[in-house]
């Protein structure tokens, strides 16, 4: 009750900045729905907490550097190659590294995995430089569009189909389709699954091809509108973990709602404090920064709530 009347309160004292951070918030969100997306989907197949998650992202945003900035080409081949190759350096690392590992204690793939995104970072660090960088759009996707109260940016108008596209397959893949239902299968009983004659190990490498190419997908999305820079991959993994555990790890449905939840609380939070202090005349309700906890008020609170997330089952949280 008291959120509502806020956001009330905001819309009445701010409309145009509460439109323009929601509509924000909105696509910060779809982005980060994306990579916990991929996360969820190899946490809750695989049992892997899959730090070099955030790596994989931010291979997505430098890649697109490379292949715009640096080779000359179009953003659309970015658009189109970077997350398959994001994809198969994913591959790579299950194959190479994880297979060895499924089965052991879960912080043995959390520490390999955290191996795997500093040598990711280093890399990143020795072939682009620590300096943020950013590459030139088309000419399409620099204007923006009018709606309502305010504007949106033709990039986010992009990430915003985009992202809804790729949720909205990776919904159907896995409900619609004899593969999903493999899946949810492996999810559900590994073992039996692979005794009644589901070829667990192949699907555990699509699965993280999938998962991989969301990540790098999202890191190109981000950074042609934000630009890229060495922190990106860290930050990144952290808000993508916070979100599978508000989510619930392992639903998708509950990856794509934190996802929005955060998002949205992280743009239209200041806004509301910022109302909140003008309707009262406090001026020290408008804490600086507040956007940059909400995801883990949003987390703390739902814990203590509802240990296993919003849509989570039972079992790996309490």
């Amino acid at each position: 009750m008291a959120t509502a009347i806020l956001i009330v309160l905001t819309v009445a004292v701010h409309p145009r900045l509460f439109a323009q951070n929601l509509l924000g918030g909105v696509v910060y969100g779809l982005v980060l729905a994306l990579i916990a997306l991929g996360l969820a989907l190899i946490l809750g197949l695989l049992g892997v907490v899959n730090f070099a998650h955030g790596g994989l992202f931010m291979l997505g945003a430098y890649g697109a550097y490379e292949i715009i900035a640096m080779q000359g080409l179009p953003f659309w081949v970015a658009f189109l190659v970077v997350p398959l190759a994001v994809g198969a350096v994913g591959v790579a690392m299950e194959v190479g590294v994880l297979r060895r590992l499924y089965g052991e204690n879960p912080l043995i793939g959390l520490l390999a995995t955290f191996g795997v995104f500093i040598m990711i970072e280093e890399a990143t660090r020795a072939r682009w430089g620590g300096t943020p960088l950013t590459f030139d759009l088309p000419a399409v996707l620099q204007g923006s569009i009018t709606f309502g109260v305010g504007r949106i940016a033709t990039i986010r108008l992009l990430t915003i189909v985009v992202a809804t596209l790729v949720i909205v397959g990776t919904y159907l893949l896995m409900y619609r389709t004899d593969f999903g239902l493999t899946i949810r299968a492996g999810l559900q009983d590994r073992e039996m699954a692979g005794f009644i004659g589901i070829d667990i190990p192949t699907r555990f490498t699509i699965v993280f091809f999938l998962g991989s190419a969301m990540a790098g997908l999202a890191g190109v999305l981000r950074g042609a509108e934000t630009g890229m820079d060495l922190a990106m991959g860290f930050e990144y993994v952290l808000l993508a973990f916070v979100i599978v555990i508000v989510g619930g790890v392992g639903s998708i449905f509950g990856s794509v709602v934190a996802g929005l939840l955060i998002g949205i609380g992280v743009f239209v939070a200041p806004v509301m404090v910022r109302a909140l202090a003008t309707a009262t005349g406090i001026d020290a309700l408008a804490v600086p920064g507040i956007g940059g906890i909400v995801p883990f008020l949003i987390m703390l609170a739902i814990l203590l709530i509802r240990p296993r997330g919003l849509f989570g089952e039972e079992g790996l949280l309490e």
